[in-house]
């Protein structure tokens, strides 16, 4: 059993750019806050960074989180794996900057795209693909899988980073930010109709289980639609497996990912 249509969210799933994102969320919260973040404090904050990024789902939010961790003591950190804390507290230091999410996102965006542009080869050195990943997908590709890799990155650094690691994902399979944005089951309901598959033929890996849980919640007529939490991405393990078993939702290994699907948790 193999899946008609197999979409991949790809932070988190098939890329790891958190040493990326830590450094781009810093340099735009300096280009929006005018602020200074001493040096001293680089590993300190980019540890505690990686650490609550399974709290993100925007890239705007990492530079509201990389300002909250400068003005906060790292005991409260813990705090922040709950949702709506981790949403008030965003929340609350946006409202304290004046900043706005669209504000900030364009900035994210700049100050990335700048930093790819100036110095490709170390924007790029800053992010691995999980291990066996690239193989795995250069495999599906060669073998006709119908695949996508989706994201709320911008399409043409998800360009990049497949390049790099010589995936040759046709570039149409290949889905970054939407303008207005798109829910992700909006863009798997599309990219199912125009193929022709139907809900019970299309997998979908994400490592972000609210996304999961959204999902079921929006989308009834992708009911049948098989769900996958990677356990290797982004995630609170000590919250996100209990309450995705408990939502009956599949957890998925990355050996498993990269090995036989019929070897996948049902």
């Amino acid at each position: 059993m193999r899946p008609g249509l197999l979409v991949l969210d790809f932070d988190g799933v098939v890329c790891d750019g958190v040493v990326e994102m830590a450094e781009t969320s810093w340099r735009a919260l300096v280009e929006v806050t005018r602020s200074h973040v001493p040096s001293a404090r680089g590993a300190e904050l980019r540890a505690r960074f990686a650490a609550l990024r399974p709290a993100i789902e925007s890239g705007w939010e990492m530079v509201a989180l990389f300002g909250l961790l400068v003005e906060r003591e790292a005991a409260s950190d813990a705090a922040l794996h709950d949702g709506a804390r981790w949403a008030e507290a965003r929340d609350a230091f946006m409202r304290a900057h004046a900043l706005t999410s669209r504000a900030v996102a364009a900035t994210f965006d700049d100050v990335r795209g700048e930093w790819m542009d100036e110095d490709r080869d170390g924007w790029l050195a800053r992010h691995r693909f999980y291990p066996g990943i690239a193989a795995w997908l250069t495999r599906l590709v060669a073998g006709g899988q119908l695949v996508y890799v989706l994201s709320t990155k911008s399409k043409r650094f998800l360009d990049a980073l497949l390049a790099w690691q010589k995936v040759s994902l046709p570039s149409d399979r290949v889905i970054g930010r939407a303008e207005p944005k798109r829910e992700k089951w909006d863009v798997i309901r599309g990219l199912a109709a125009s193929h022709g598959v139907a809900a019970a033929d299309v997998w979908f890996v994400e490592d972000r289980l609210p996304t999961l849980v959204d999902l079921r919640r929006h989308a009834p007529d992708l009911a049948a639609m098989r769900l996958f939490l990677a356990d290797w991405g982004y995630i609170f393990p000590d919250i996100d497996l209990p309450a995705a078993r408990a939502a009956g939702v599949p957890v998925l290994s990355l050996a498993r990912a990269t090995g036989p699907f019929e070897n996948w948790p049902r």
